[in-house]
């Protein structure tokens, strides 16, 4: 028996698998804890990044007052130049889902036939933000508030 034992502790078949379980649960090991550090300062960085990117006031400065978009309201009487661009810095301080809202409010007024004055110059300021910032199709601004010249339907009738 003594024999037995002491072959059996000088053996050294399997050794090499023992020390690749090792290694192994070591590398796992390592990695649980890598993953358990990394998550929690990307959990941070995102969080950073969200903060930032609400807080941020993005650029638009590429938008600008077009006088030409209001011609028709010139004409009519509906409003000057300095009412149009306070009507215009006030449409380009909304938010483009806001813009849209509006523009599918004032557009079911103008179909309906219930747009006043006041709301067809603010329409009118919408429809040029929205026409800079390419957010609704150009068509639609087109046949509705006629920026590009073309035969569309032009100027707002008003109650």
């Amino acid at each position: 028996m003594k024999k037995v034992f002491s072959n059996f502790l000088h053996d050294e078949g399997g050794a090499i698998t023992v020390d690749y379980t090792v290694l192994s649960a070591a590398v796992v090991g390592m990695t649980i804890a890598a993953t358990a550090v990394v998550t929690g300062s990307i959990e941070n960085l995102t969080q950073r990044i969200d903060t930032e990117l609400r807080t941020r006031q993005l650029n638009d400065s590429f938008i600008g007052f077009d006088s030409s978009h209001f011609e028709a309201l010139y004409e009519a009487g509906l409003v000057t130049e300095e009412g149009a661009a306070d009507l215009f810095a006030a449409a380009n301080g909304m938010m483009n889902q806001d813009i849209i809202n509006a523009l599918e409010a004032g557009l079911e007024s103008i179909q309906n036939g219930t747009i006043t004055i006041e709301e067809a110059a603010e329409l009118y300021a919408i429809a040029s933000v929205a026409y800079q910032r390419n957010i609704v199709p150009d068509e639609i601004i087109d046949y509705y508030f006629n920026f590009s010249g073309g035969s569309g339907y032009g100027m707002v009738e008003t109650n």
